[in-house]
């Protein structure tokens, strides 16, 4: 395998739906589609979006690019990473101005 690259500017935001249409969330699946790359996705939360309490069975890392990010009473500023094991339960809460970041899946 040789080395894989994107930009995040080259590709379209995606987003996600809610019962009542369209979520202030949106997305960019980096890595999609690449054999042997771990999966990337470029995250947005609009300001003060949440979601549901939920938990996945990868293990994730988040990599604050711009905004809050809040878990818990934990808050990520810019620069700011966490680890989130598989099978943890979790919600993402944005800061009044929203936050971007990145999502590593790491299994």
């Amino acid at each position: 395998m040789g080395i894989f690259t994107v930009n995040e500017g080259d590709l379209e935001w995606s987003t996600y739906e809610s019962d009542s249409g369209p979520a202030a969330i949106r997305f960019k699946a980096l890595t999609y589609g690449a054999a042997g790359v771990p999966g990337v996705q470029y995250i947005e939360y609009g300001p003060g979006r949440t979601d549901p309490v939920h938990q996945h069975d990868v293990d994730e890392f988040f990599i604050v690019t711009t905004g809050e990010l809040w878990l818990d009473d934990v808050r990520l500023e810019p620069g700011g990473i966490v680890f989130i094991p598989a099978g943890t339960d979790y919600a993402v809460r944005a800061g009044d101005e929203g936050v971007r970041y990145f999502r590593v899946v790491t299994s």
